[in-house]
């Protein structure tokens, strides 16, 4: 699977930059309808707005001139004579209103009753409904188309005359999203009143064609808002699409450069990764074929016997310019593409060669080494490992694996607990390590055939600082007790941690308080006048 994932990786390097760019485009292309859907839903949300707010000035406009009439003497009374019973009245609301250009009366018969203005009669409407607004109307009197704001009062019908350019001023609005706006007859499907603006005068001039279905006539993003004051009524904003199109083009021209440079800057930033990590990839590779990996030892020191006992094999890699590579740069990349595989068996035939005679002198003595699940998976490193055992007579008893708790192994897997029972019956022993750090429960110790335990640094450090992890200490030591485990401790570095160690039962540690990572020179010279 690793190999599988690994020439995938391969092939998404190779091909990255075409990939990038079809990405580009797909992430291009997702913001361009993303962009338009929100440019869209901003539009119309601005039209909406400017409708509703046309409505309620439309709404107020009519109910205050309807105030005017309601304090006409109809209700009640028969009236006899315009001149003498309602001209005044009539003549009062004209003069004093400068929003009215006429009031007219017409009985219930629809003859017409009392007017200020001659020569009216066309304009008498047999209403449908209580209110209305009807028009346009051409007068004499006037330069301008006149409408007429109906209203139902006792056996009474009252008209209000207000000219084209009122009605303009109530509905023009300094909001640049509209391009046309309409009063509209639901009823008779059909515009009442329209205004438009025009971009060479920058100003709202009245049109003068009544257009069917106008809800759908413009080009472009509409919003319906209805009168509350009049039945059948609405308020129509349009915006054309020259102007949708202008403010969107506008829009996604900011979209593309933004993505374009987040793009490139991503892809600058991602590229040099990739080239690193492949790059660290192919320095590896050179540095197994140049053996330029090598082990240091680090001591394992038990309390009980007051000698040392083992050592942990650790990994290091200096380079052809002399640099001490770490293993904390290279082990994940070593790990994710297989390379751990050829290190470790090099650095383990290393071991052997140096403390070949060592091991013979100390049967005590043992080796430990770091391994992984893609150790237990891959087809060659047993097998290579087990040829390494014959050919320097290693006993098996003086090996310890160890396997980090980060990377916990599958217990569905058959194929970890099988080799590993087939390594313990061989004698060699397996060490949790790092434990405490992973998530391994009691159950997945009592799983697998460990023999070791080894508590991580992280736990060690903690004692003596009352922090809580101080506390877990006692509790991992009597659990791997009461599992049969023995315990070993690393990253000892004082007196203090390695006395609470001793004294609770783990006489097996490691740490700078004993020793630093040694070559095989300094070792043998750290071992030298102890008793054999």
């Amino acid at each position: 699977m690793s190999k599988v994932i690994h020439k995938l990786s391969l092939f998404l390097f190779k091909k990255f930059k075409i990939i990038w760019i079809l990405l580009t485009i797909g992430i291009l292309i997702s913001a361009f309808y993303a962009n338009w859907n929100i440019n869209q839903k901003r539009a119309y949300k601005d039209l909406k707005e400017v409708a509703i707010n046309l409505s309620n000035n439309i709404d107020g406009f009519i109910e205050d001139l309807l105030q005017e009439i309601y304090a006409l003497p109809v209700y009640g009374k028969k009236i006899v004579d315009c001149k003498s019973d309602l001209y005044p009245f009539l003549e009062h609301i004209t003069l004093n209103n400068p929003k009215i250009s006429g009031v007219i009366i017409s009985d219930n018969k629809h003859n017409l009753f009392c007017s200020t203005l001659p020569n009216n009669k066309d304009l008498i409407a047999t209403p449908i409904r209580s209110r209305s607004i009807i028009g346009p109307y051409n007068l004499p009197l006037f330069d301008q188309p006149v409408y007429l704001i109906q209203q139902k009062m006792g056996n009474y019908l009252i008209g209000i005359l207000v000219i084209a350019s009122v009605l303009k001023s109530e509905l023009q609005t300094d909001k640049n999203q509209s391009t046309s706006i309409a009063l509209y007859n639901e009823y008779e499907k059909k515009n009442i009143f329209r205004i438009r603006y025009t971009e060479q005068n920058k100003n709202w001039v009245l049109s003068n064609t009544q257009e069917t279905d106008t809800q759908y006539t413009p080009l472009g993003l509409v919003a319906i808002e209805k009168l509350q004051s009049i039945n059948g009524v609405s308020v129509v904003v349009s915006e054309n699409n020259k102007t949708i199109s202008h403010n969107l083009w506008y829009s996604q021209t900011i979209t593309i450069l933004i993505v374009l440079i987040c793009s490139f800057i991503l892809y600058a930033l991602i590229k040099n990764m990739i080239t690193k990590r492949y790059s660290l990839q192919g320095a590896i590779k050179l540095a197994i074929k140049n053996e330029e990996f090598y082990p240091v030892y680090q001591p394992l020191f038990d309390c009980d016997e007051e000698r040392f006992t083992g050592v942990e094999v650790l990994l290091r890699w200096e380079n052809e310019d002399s640099q001490i590579i770490m293993p904390d740069f290279f082990i994940a990349e070593a790990e994710a593409t297989g390379l751990i595989v050829p290190i470790t068996l090099q650095i383990i035939e290393i071991a052997f060669k140096e403390f070949r005679s060592l091991l013979e002198e100390r049967s005590y003595f043992h080796l430990a080494f770091n391994i992984s699940a893609l150790h237990f998976t891959d087809s060659v490193f047993f097998n290579q490992f087990h040829k390494l055992i014959e050919k320097y007579n290693i006993s098996p008893h003086q090996i310890i694996f160890e396997i980090t708790e980060r990377e916990l192994l599958d217990k569905n897997d058959t194929t970890f607990i099988n080799k590993m029972q087939e390594l313990r019956q061989a004698g060699f022993s397996l060490a949790v390590d790092d434990y405490g750090t992973g998530h391994a429960s009691i159950s997945y110790l009592q799983h697998f055939p460990f023999n070791y335990l080894k508590i991580d640094k992280l736990f060690v450090q903690a004692i003596g600082s009352n922090d809580i992890i101080e506390s877990l200490n006692d509790a991992i030591i009597q659990m791997a007790k009461g599992l049969n485990l023995v315990t070993i401790a690393e990253g000892v570095e004082t007196k203090d941690q390695a006395n609470y160690l001793a004294n609770n039962g783990v006489r097996l540690q490691q740490g700078w308080y004993y020793s630093k990572g040694l070559s095989i020179a300094e070792l043998t010279a750290l071992l030298k006048g102890e008793k054999i």
